[in-house]
């Protein structure tokens, strides 16, 4: 099998060489986060798409809580829910939920569909057993940052057909939403990240990693811009968040605009003048964000505030 980007073209042994690089330059920086030592419990699930970890916040608790199921970011080839654990914490108890932190197989070894369908057997296994989980099981929602973002449309979307689970809300995080366009047909990124892992020749070994045939990625669970207007309209209200500086700002802005026009109930933000991956940091705007995150979940997983089909359509005003 192989890919053609502009002049290069890539096989699948040839991938896995370039990412192996990305793969340990991403240990050693904050994107990569730390494996050791967590916040989050760790969990084994046996799901129908086999055996799967996450880290478990306060799923312990005896009340029958809310859950939150989140997807770590890292391009679909990099990172782990560690990424993620020191907020999680802070996420469960003021949003009062309990959290499931998805570790998913990473690409090229495990293409798509492994990730998409390895965290939406994690959304029915919790939505099949949610007396062993100690959760309400009518209220799961389900969100995630940058590559998660998109494996949280694509669960979504997989779902239109499905209808294993009910989603009560969904949140994407600065998500890359169209896999198909070539990166040099998107703005420039600015920020460490962009430079280091967002850069066109970059982004372009990520794409081919995750989807090898360029053609195959105009299918909405790759690429959820595709999503047709009648698979969109099942989204449960979902929180957008982009960033100014952020060469994925305008296809999650498109996105957003794509699911009001489905009549979706949509909340969003543009972070404009922060970089991709702002969140995963101490910045001011990083606890705006998560603020904007919990104050989502919590409205839509409360008694009063969950649905379990798109509602009105709205969008806020950017800043």
């Amino acid at each position: 099998m192989i890919t053609k980007h502009s002049e290069k073209t890539y096989t699948r042994e040839m991938l896995i060489k370039k990412t192996a690089l990305l793969k340990r330059l991403a240990e050693r920086s904050a994107m990569g986060g730390k494996r050791g030592r967590t916040v989050g419990k760790e969990l084994f699930f046996d799901t129908e798409a086999g055996r799967i970890r996450a880290l478990g916040y306060r799923m312990e608790i005896p009340e029958r809580l809310p859950l939150f199921i989140n997807m770590h970011g890292g391009g679909f080839i990099l990172g782990h829910p560690e990424m993620d654990d020191a907020y999680m914490m802070n996420v469960a108890e003021k949003a009062n939920v309990k959290i499931l932190n998805v570790e998913y197989s990473l690409a090229p070894q495990f293409p798509f569909p492994a990730a998409v369908n390895e965290c939406y057997s994690v959304v029915k296994y919790a939505w099949d057993h949610p007396e062993a989980l100690g959760i309400d099981g009518d209220r799961i929602a389900v969100g995630g940052h940058s590559a998660g973002g998109n494996i949280t449309a694509s669960i979504c979307i997989k779902n239109t057909g499905t209808k294993d689970f009910r989603i009560c809300c969904a949140l994407l995080d600065y998500p890359p939403l169209d896999i198909y366009t070539d990166s040099a047909l998107k703005p420039r990124g600015k920020g460490l990240i962009a430079r280091l892992f967002l850069s066109h020749g970059m982004s372009r070994i990520f794409d081919a990693s995750y989807c090898i045939h360029k053609e195959e990625r105009k299918n909405p669970l790759i690429s959820p811009v595709y999503a047709s207007r009648e698979q969109l309209a099942t989204f449960p209200p979902t929180l957008v968040i982009t960033a100014g500086k952020d060469s994925l700002c305008a296809e999650g802005e498109r996105f957003r605009d794509l699911l009001i026009d489905a009549g979706v109930d949509v909340t969003h933000r543009r972070f404009e003048k922060s970089p991709h991956g702002f969140t995963l940091s101490n910045r001011a705007d990083a606890k705006e964000g998560w603020q904007m995150m919990i104050d989502h979940i919590k409205r839509w997983t409360s008694t009063t505030g969950t649905v379990n089909s798109s509602g009105t359509a709205h969008k806020n005003p950017e800043s």
